[in-house]
């Protein structure tokens, strides 16, 4: 039991708060900054570990009418506790990113993910790790009111597949509230629930 949960912990470590940023519209020398959260329902090869919170900051760039540069860090914790034994992870990750503006609509992404990890096993130790991989993907947005936005997005690297669905609500003229459903499915390891943010742009 204390092995699986030590294999449980350190898999948890690697997929356990993966979310990208909200779509969000900028033009040529214009910067969005924006506050994340996400609480998803974790499960791993079929069993359900509960809720987990996440919280995060993000800020894009447009460099020019067709790229954007965009850095965004969230950080979420998760444990466990079976037959008296407490395994738990604390998870950081960092995309660095550049969009490519296809159209108004479209986008192509690509960049890097740092997973920054840390689990444990009351009794048995801890392990940490921090790991770059490569993502990409493809994001698409429309308007659907005077003030509000939808859009998806899909993130993929060999660790997983980040899918995005959401709503940015214009508050102001330069702030957004943000409600979504993000969906990750890796290897072993599915998060799913609804998460939400505010943006300013300036």
């Amino acid at each position: 039991m204390k092995k699986y949960l030590l294999v449980l912990a350190a898999s948890l470590a690697m997929t356990s708060i993966a979310m990208a940023a909200p779509v969000t519209n900028i033009e040529k020398g214009e910067t969005t900054a924006g506050y994340l959260y996400w609480n998803p329902k974790v499960e791993d090869n079929s069993l359900d570990l509960g809720s987990s919170n996440a919280n995060g900051f993000f800020v894009e760039s447009a460099l020019s009418d067709k790229v954007i540069v965009g850095v965004e860090t969230i950080k979420g914790s998760k444990s466990t506790t079976t037959g008296g034994v407490t395994a738990g992870l604390d998870a950081r990750f960092t995309d660095v990113t550049l969009q490519y503006k296809l159209s108004d609509q479209l986008r192509l992404i690509a960049g890097n993910r740092n997973y920054d990890t840390s689990a444990y096993v009351t009794g048995l130790g801890s392990t940490s790790e921090s790991v770059n991989k490569f993502i990409t993907g493809l994001s698409a947005s429309t308007v659907l009111g005077d003030k509000t936005t939808g859009y998806a997005s899909v993130l993929t690297n060999s660790e997983g597949t980040d899918w995005q669905v959401g709503v940015n609500q214009s508050l102001t003229d330069t702030v957004a509230f943000n409600v979504n459903y993000r969906y990750y499915d890796g290897d072993s390891t599915t998060l799913k629930g609804i998460g939400a943010g505010l943006a300013c742009k300036f």
